[in-house]
C-alpha cells in the first residue's frame, strides 16, 4: 500500500526504523534546549543557590551536575531504556 501511495503521489518515503533509546533521549534534550529560550532570567536567578548546591554535591564537576539535571527533566533518569527489534519496535 506504500508503495502505491508513492507512486500516485510522485515521491518516495525515506524508510528508517524504530528510535534506538539514545536517539529518544537526545531528541528530548534538543528539545529541552528549544524550551531554555522561554526561561525568564529574573526567574532563573532564584535557582544560583540550589545550582551551586548541585555543582558541590557532583564534588565541583558542573558538567556532571547538568547532565544529571538534563536527564531528570528528560523522564530518562532512573536506567537506559532498553534495545528495541527494528523490524517488530518490541523492547529486547
Amino acid at each position: 500500500m506504500v508503495t502505491n501511495i508513492e507512486h500516485q503521489a510522485g515521491i518516495q518515503f525515506k524508510k528508517i526504523g524504530v528510535p534506538q533509546p539514545e536517539q529518544v533521549i537526545k531528541a528530548t534534550a534538543r528539545d529541552t534546549f528549544k524550551n531554555l529560550a522561554d526561561v525568564n532570567l529574573t526567574v532563573a536567578g532564584y535557582f544560583n543557590e540550589a545550582a551551586d548546591e548541585l555543582i558541590e554535591m557532583e564534588s565541583g564537576n558542573a558538567k556532571q551536575a547538568l547532565c544529571k539535571t538534563l536527564a531528570l527533566l528528560s523522564g530518562y533518569h532512573t536506567e537506559v531504556m532498553g534495545a528495541r527489534s527494528m523490524l517488530t519496535g518490541q523492547e529486547g
